[in-house]
């Protein structure tokens, strides 16, 4: 019999939360979500050597440093994004009466790791990775494509196996987010002049923690400063977010997608500051301008607030 290639539409993704880094929680509550790729892989260098053999000969390499590291791409959506934003963010607020729920994701001091398992079910191999941690968060809005979120993910090791995870993971409902549904809102006013932007959340971890034992992997994967940026595509309609760039005026923005009044996603940034531009004249047509931005926390408050509504009970 042919030997069959592993199909892709076939593939699988589980996530679960780890009770320490790189340690599978003892009470599996793996939760499957949908995903349109996952590039999660295991590199490990080969160490050359220079021993002397009387030849000319090269000498058998040594295996390094492991690194895991890759994207996970998902559909933009209401409801299994809150566990991507739980493994980003941490634990959320949750409040609201049954069925409507409302879930508020803050910058806290720690961030949590996960178990990541890749499920190649034709194959009946499923490869796991742990002490995965996300580094960043990116979405870009307002195209005429599907909406997806995009995370960069760092990790500790990789394991393979012929047994899923969790035989009984939750498959996380899809709710999805459609272009239509994105708005942006500087000072409390929703713009009507963006055409596109977007936003990336950033944890900058740092990855370059190895330790010896344990085959060259990370021991750990420590949170840096919360960073949040993006950028806007605009009708130049008038000069005032030049003159607010020049000054370095700082402004509230609020970069939403909604559904309904129950249900719905937005990351608010109450202290945002323009990078400065120009208006650049590059034909006869309608005149556009990119705008450059960058959040801070000007108190210690949160970078970034996101908020998630939804009928889901908790994350």
């Amino acid at each position: 019999m042919a030997t069959q290639q592993a199909r892709g539409y076939k593939s699988a993704m589980t996530i679960d939360f780890e009770s320490s880094f790189g340690v599978s929680p003892t009470t599996k509550k793996g939760i499957s979500l949908p995903m349109n790729s996952n590039e999660l892989s295991k590199a490990q260098t080969l160490i050359e050597s220079d021993t002397i053999t009387n030849t000319r000969n090269d000498t058998q390499p040594a295996l390094g440093r492991v690194s895991v590291d890759g994207d996970i791409e998902m559909p933009a959506d209401y409801v299994a994004s809150g566990y991507m934003l739980k493994a980003l963010f941490g634990d959320p607020k949750t409040t609201g009466t049954a069925p409507n729920k409302t879930h508020v994701f803050t910058v806290k001091d720690t961030q949590p790791s996960i178990v990541v398992e890749k499920a190649f079910p034709d194959l009946g191999k499923y490869v796991r990775y742990k002490g995965v941690k996300i580094n960043t968060f990116s979405v870009d809005y307002g195209q005429d494509s599907e909406m997806t979120f995009k995370y960069g993910v760092m990790g500790a090791s990789r394991e393979q196996d012929s047994a899923a995870y969790d035989s009984a993971a939750k498959a996380a409902k899809l709710l999805r987010i459609a272009q239509n549904h994105a708005y942006i809102k500087i000072d409390g006013t929703e713009s009507r002049i963006v055409k596109e932007g977007s936003l990336e959340v950033s944890a900058n971890l740092d990855g370059d923690q190895y330790v010896v034992g344990g085959g060259g992997v990370r021991g750990d994967i420590p949170e840096g400063l919360m960073k949040a940026s993006g950028s806007l595509k605009a009708l130049f309609t008038s000069t005032e977010w030049m003159d607010k760039a020049d000054t370095g005026a700082v402004v509230a923005m609020e970069i939403g997608f909604k559904l309904d009044e129950n249900t719905s996603l937005v990351f608010a940034m109450p202290t945002v500051q323009f990078e400065p531009f120009d208006a650049q004249i590059s034909g006869p047509s309608g005149v556009v301008v990119d705008v450059k931005w960058r959040a801070f926390s000007a108190d210690g408050t949160s970078i970034v607030t996101t908020t998630l509504k939804n009928q889901q009970e908790a994350y």
